[in-house]
């Protein structure tokens, strides 16, 4: 569960420099709000504390980019908020770092 989890969130971090890189982009914005969303399966109920809190701040910060970007009139109209991407980016790898470190050893 850990290992999709950490798959999860390499592709979002993937997605978010992509549209960094390309903020006008139809197609990576698709996939940026794809990839922006979260299926309860990923949520880490029974890993350590460590890794609920980070994936939580991670989960918080996607969750309210992913509704502002959908509640636009015009979302494509409207630009990505690339300000933000940087400051997802640090969470995430943040997460993969704790994911890969879990128990203090690398995985």
């Amino acid at each position: 569960m850990l290992s999709r989890l950490h798959r999860k969130a390499e592709a979002l971090d993937h997605a978010c420099l992509r549209a960094q890189g390309h903020p006008h982009d139809y197609a990576i914005r698709q996939e940026l709000l794809s990839a922006l969303e979260w299926d309860a399966s990923f949520h880490p109920e029974h890993a350590n504390p460590v890794i609920r809190e980070v994936f939580q701040e991670v989960h918080d910060h996607s969750t309210d980019l992913l509704s502002r970007l959908q509640s636009a009139d015009d979302p494509v109209a409207v630009p990505l908020p690339i300000a933000e991407i940087p400051s997802l980016r640090q969470r995430l790898a943040k997460l993969v770092h704790v994911l890969a470190t879990r128990d203090g050893k690398p995985s």
